[in-house]
């Protein structure tokens, strides 16, 4: 049987944001649209070195809102003890999701990661890198990929 994509887990440096604290074009809106979507959104990010939430989340932009994603599908992996592409991440993000990884989708601009992810049997996304980021048409695939494992 066919599933659809419930959670949406995405990486956070080359990803969504970049550094100095700048949203890569189109993410906020990105976001915005899936969540009013009603797809659960979580993170999966190596933070190793950071000590606590807050060294991380200084490292965002100003206006970067930690409440848009499921608090329990925020993986940051100096909290889980877990980088990537250690697999274990991506299986602790689909029994945190507790939906079957067939229904996760990652997306990161990391050909392993997304590799890794898959591996798990979630589905991934990879995106490319600022300047040349095409975050924006995620949510146009995603509706592509809906459709064709849609019954």
């Amino acid at each position: 049987m066919a599933s659809t994509i419930r959670v949406i887990f995405f990486d956070l440096g080359d990803t969504l944001v970049s550094v100095p604290k700048i949203w890569l074009p189109g993410a906020q809106a990105l976001l915005a649209a899936l969540k009013q979507g009603g797809v659960r959104l979580g993170i999966i990010s190596n933070t190793t070195g950071l000590l606590n939430r807050r060294a991380i989340l200084d490292l965002l932009p100003d206006d970067f809102d930690i409440n848009q994603f499921d608090s329990s599908l925020v993986l940051f992996s100096s909290e889980v003890g877990i980088d990537k592409p250690d697999k274990g991440i991506f299986e602790a993000a689909v029994v945190t999701a507790n939906v079957p990884a067939s229904q996760c989708l990652y997306c990161s601009e990391n050909i392993v990661e997304t590799l890794v992810a898959q591996h798990v049997g979630m589905h991934s996304i990879r995106v490319q890198t600022s300047p040349n980021s095409d975050l924006v048409s995620i949510e146009q695939a995603l509706s592509t990929f809906q459709s064709l494992i849609s019954p």
